[in-house]
């Protein structure tokens, strides 16, 4: 059985990492012909541009990698229905759900190395693309995560950001600091809330305090004031994206630090739980897979194979995307949003896999 096993194991990867292959290459060539040009007129530098594309394949590869596993195992199975290899080895006596072990296995080895990937690399080459792609957006306009939150540059205005809510147009516990010529700071404006009112920002209630040579002069109270930000709520949506530039430990962090100050973490908190339920995906395909697998037969082939993989994959990023939507805006909560997609998925494998006949 061993042998049958590193068999199965070695004609399941050739194909696995033949279709990662392809794949990865295809989507590079696209991106790469897509974004030379703006790299080049932005002057981003031959080094920085190798920089970009390469921290690139880290994510790809967590994205893209489930449906190779289900393009792995369809086409693996079909080989093998096509030369009679899966009745050769049900007459020698091997259960079927034996013979599909394999397959679990390397899913499994899969979806470590997905979470691997989302705590140790993707988080830092995500950084490294969002600073590239920021310096192509603008110069002044720099983000990024650190100590609880988020931090954005507009021209000689600092802004710390709690937390955001781009689709209700507000800003939760905001902090504005001037800087001066020198870069020294000359005022801080701290509000608890900003909503977006008739095209700007205004704070019901803040706080301004007033500093010469780096020493507070003055401190006092406006009831209302108009926050400088020039992003709109829309422009803001790219900020959702930080939580793909943080682990899962530091999300967390990040969670739980938003509900002790009183803000409401929904978003977050389904970034988080997705960034366990998502590395999994591997094994729910090759549960989808196999069944589809064995009932194609020797019917149909490569081309089938991969139709029925885009189909299925399609199918499952557009269901996780509603309910990734339906559980940001708070209309499910956040763990369903992030696991439905999933229990949808594995339980109609579960049920095709319940009627294969032995």
């Amino acid at each position: 059985m061993r042998i049958l096993s590193r068999y199965i194991v070695g004609e399941f990867l050739k194909i696995f990492i033949l279709t990662l292959a392809a794949s990865l290459s295809l989507y590079l060539i696209i991106d790469i012909v897509e974004n030379t040009n703006t790299l080049i007129e932005h002057n981003i530098q031959f080094r920085g541009r190798i920089e970009y594309f390469l921290c690139e394949l880290p994510f790809i590869f967590y994205q893209i990698s489930p449906v190779a596993v289900l393009m792995g195992t369809l086409l693996t199975l079909g080989i093998f229905a096509k030369h009679n290899e899966l009745i050769a080895a049900m007459t020698g006596g091997v259960n079927i759900f034996r013979l599909c072990t394999p397959f679990f296995l390397v899913a499994l080895a899969v979806s470590w190395v997905n979470f691997i990937l989302s705590e140790l690399i993707i988080p830092f080459t995500n950084q490294k693309v969002a600073a590239i792609r920021q310096t192509i957006d603008g110069i002044n306009k720099r983000t990024t995560f650190a100590q609880g939150s988020i931090w954005l540059r507009d021209n000689m205005d600092i802004y710390s950001i709690k937390y955001i809510e781009p689709q209700h147009g507000v800003l939760k516990g905001l902090t504005i600091y001037k800087l001066d010529k020198d870069f020294n700071i000359a005022k801080r404006i701290d509000a608890k809330e900003a909503q977006w009112v008739n095209g700007r920002w205004i704070a019901e209630e803040s706080r301004l305090l007033n500093f010469k040579e780096d020493v507070l002069v003055a401190i006092s109270t406006q009831a209302s004031d108009i926050i400088p930000l020039s992003e709109k709520p829309e422009d803001l949506k790219n900020l959702e994206k930080l939580a793909d530039e943080m682990n899962f430990r530091e999300l967390w962090g990040y969670v739980e630090r938003l509900k002790r100050e009183g803000y409401t973490a929904t978003r977050y908190v389904v970034d988080l739980h997705s960034k366990i339920s998502f590395p999994l995906v591997s094994i729910i395909m090759v549960m989808l897979g196999i069944p589809f697998a064995l009932k194609r037969g020797r019917r149909g082939g490569i081309a089938v194979g991969a139709g029925i993989s885009i189909i299925l994959g399609f199918s499952y990023w557009v269901i996780s995307a509603v309910n990734t939507s339906l559980g940001y805006a708070g209309v499910i909560p956040p763990l369903l949003a992030a696991w439905f997609t999933n229990i949808i998925f594995a339980g109609l494998g579960l049920l095709m896999l319940s009627s294969i006949r032995q």
